[in-house]
């Protein structure tokens, strides 16, 4: 009976003073702000600062249900607003969504999460959920940015580890046996996120030695060592198809270096075995094609590049090599049209 009170003489009190009485009572920490939000955003739902104020409010109680209510009102007022969709996925991360989590967080940081301490946060939950859908470059571009930018911490270096090694998982569901490697590798992944190469080529030496036959080693090493001392890293790649024969990193790293020297005779078989491996990969038919296209046979590297392009319309690396090889079989018409592709693709990505 006194809740219902409550909310009958809050009804009769103009918008602007509900709104004034919960700004009040958010800033001295009453316990009062959140119902104070509530009735003022039922009078008036489209105010935005509101909805950003309750779903912080909710947040900081771990209250996600309640949370992702508010972003989500937010997020409908204001579909561009980075920091509400990153709060959004924030929110279904606290409640183990984990797929709209993923859809929310990556939306919020393209747009921009906002202040320094949300980005660092999202970037963190962002490469997690990466990481355990086996998105492992995306996950590590972000680690690298929380490298440069944060301190060194345990959750941190678990999390490189994870993604490093190519492992589809939360870093806590690792088996335990495998924690010690997970946590040397992400040491070595972050001693490189840090640009302290000399630390870095110790501990990944060290990761070699110590565990020769992990999966994933040989090819963190390789990638590290790929732009300074590639002969090294391609031993480095040989070394991991050893131990792991379908290893997808490895192989397109292959075949990308021998495309890269010109040698696509070497180069091919590693991307048919990647093709084989990731099937409905863009990069495995773009690789395929291009080193196809390479050795001389155009019209079935264009073929592959046309998957490629098909598979996934917004990636530009298809269609400026698609316009190549067009061009080279002498088709200009289709030649120019990929390429105002690449270019119109190129600029939505910026």
């Amino acid at each position: 009976m006194i809740l219902n009170a409550l909310f009958v003489l809050l009804m009769a009190i103009p918008s602007s003073q509900l709104r004034d009485a919960a700004e009040t009572a958010r800033k001295s920490g009453s316990p009062d702000a959140t119902v104070l939000y509530q009735k003022a955003l039922k009078v008036n739902p489209s105010w935005q600062e509101g909805w950003w104020a309750l779903g912080n409010l909710e947040y900081a109680k771990d209250r996600y249900p309640q949370c992702r209510d508010a972003f989500g009102r937010l997020s409908q007022l204001a579909p561009k607003a980075g920091p509400a969709l990153t709060m959004l996925g924030l929110c279904d991360v606290g409640l183990k969504d984990l797929e709209p989590a993923l859809d929310h967080l990556s939306r919020g940081m393209e747009l921009g999460a906002g202040n320094d301490a949300l980005t660092k946060t999202a970037r963190y939950h962002l490469a997690r959920l990466y990481t355990r859908a086996g998105m492992f470059e995306r996950a590590l571009a972000l680690i690298v940015q929380l490298a440069e930018t944060a301190p060194e911490s345990p959750p941190y270096l678990q999390l490189a580890g994870t993604a490093a090694l190519w492992k589809p998982a939360f870093p806590e569901d690792v088996p335990s046996q495998d924690r010690e490697l997970v946590y040397f590798a992400g040491k070595a992944f972050w001693l490189a996120g840090r640009h302290d190469a000399a630390a870095a080529g110790k501990q990944m030496e060290t990761l070699v030695s110590r565990y020769p036959a992990a999966h994933g080693v040989h090819y963190l090493y390789g990638s590290f060592l790929l732009a300074n001392d590639p002969d090294r890293a391609v031993a480095e790649f040989t070394a991991e198809l050893a131990n792991s024969s379908d290893h997808a990193g490895a192989l397109s790293a292959l075949a990308a270096e021998y495309l890269r020297r010109g040698d696509p005779a070497q180069g091919l078989p590693y991307a048919k075995r990647l093709l084989t491996a990731l099937p409905d990969s863009v990069a495995s038919h773009a690789l395929f094609g291009r080193l196809l296209a390479e050795k001389g046979d155009l019209a079935e590297g264009a073929r592959e590049l046309e998957k490629a392009r098909d598979l996934d319309p917004t990636d530009p690396q298809p269609h400026i090599s698609l316009a190549s090889v067009y061009a080279k079989l002498g088709r200009p018409a289709d030649a120019a049209h990929e390429r105002e592709a690449f270019l119109r693709v190129r600029d939505a990505a910026h």
